[in-house]
């Protein structure tokens, strides 16, 4: 009697242990594309840095600076969803919701419903829903907020909330996380030129909701939008170059 019940908690113990360890493992990093010189950097248990080399299949724990050289750029899965750093960036992963993009581009795809946080170093921001994200620092300390694709809606700590649409770029400005202007901007000219999207060997998982958004995007405009959305160097100023046709007067 006493050998059945003892094997019965063994049993369940190695269920426990292996939905334990198994969760724990499939909820960090797993790296599954590098190209160039990716780096992660660690404190040790002597407080001392590291500086790792990524690989893919490497699994990485969260709260590491990920760090990417010129023209480099990789992408990890962190359960279902896929998160891609682009060139010249530097990026915290603080759980698998949580992201804070010291400076650079990253982009997170995710078909399920979730609530991620995006900081930077002078705004936050949290999207609840699901989508394709493309996020980029800019220059006054906050980041542009770019759906591919997406449904749902962003919030900040300062209480502004707009509904997400895909091709209409978001800033998020300021230390109180306020919700700047949004832009709509063109879904196929950003398609084509996104290297966070297009130098990839595998293309994401959303990408079938991404044609539908520019087609559908296409459709309504009948046109080509006449300017491209630079940085915003402060809180009240934001690039914008115009395009047209030359002048006949010449």
């Amino acid at each position: 009697m006493r050998l059945f019940q003892f094997n019965i908690l063994l049993n369940a113990a190695i269920v426990f242990a292996a939905f334990f360890f198994g969760s724990f493992c499939y909820a960090k990093l797993k790296v599954n594309f590098v190209q160039g010189k990716i780096e992660a950097i660690q404190d040790t248990e002597n407080k001392s840095i590291a500086i790792l080399s990524i690989s893919p299949d490497d699994v990485l724990p969260y709260n590491q600076l990920i760090c990417s050289a010129k023209g480099s750029r990789a992408e990890f899965y962190i359960g279902s969803k896929v998160l891609r750093v682009g060139s010249l960036s530097v990026l915290s992963v603080l759980d698998e919701n949580s992201f804070f993009l010291h400076s650079g581009s990253m982009l997170i795809s995710f078909k399920q419903e979730a609530k991620i946080t995006l900081s930077s170093f002078e705004s936050n921001a949290t999207f609840s829903g699901s989508g394709t994200i493309l996020v980029e620092t800019t220059k006054n300390g906050g980041f542009k907020f770019i759906p591919f694709e997406g449904r749902g809606i962003l919030e900040t700590v300062g209480g502004d909330s707009q509904e997400v649409k895909g091709g209409r770029l978001v800033l998020v400005l300021g230390k109180h996380s306020q919700l700047g202007d949004a832009y709509d901007l063109d879904l196929m000219l950003l398609l084509k030129t996104c290297r966070l999207i297009n130098s990839f060997p595998d293309p994401l998982d959303t990408f079938g909701r991404i044609s539908l958004a520019v087609y559908s995007q296409e459709l309504k405009l009948k046109g080509k939008y006449n300017a491209l959305i630079g940085d915003a160097t402060t809180d009240q100023n934001l690039q914008i170059w115009a395009f047209g046709e030359e002048s006949q007067d010449e």
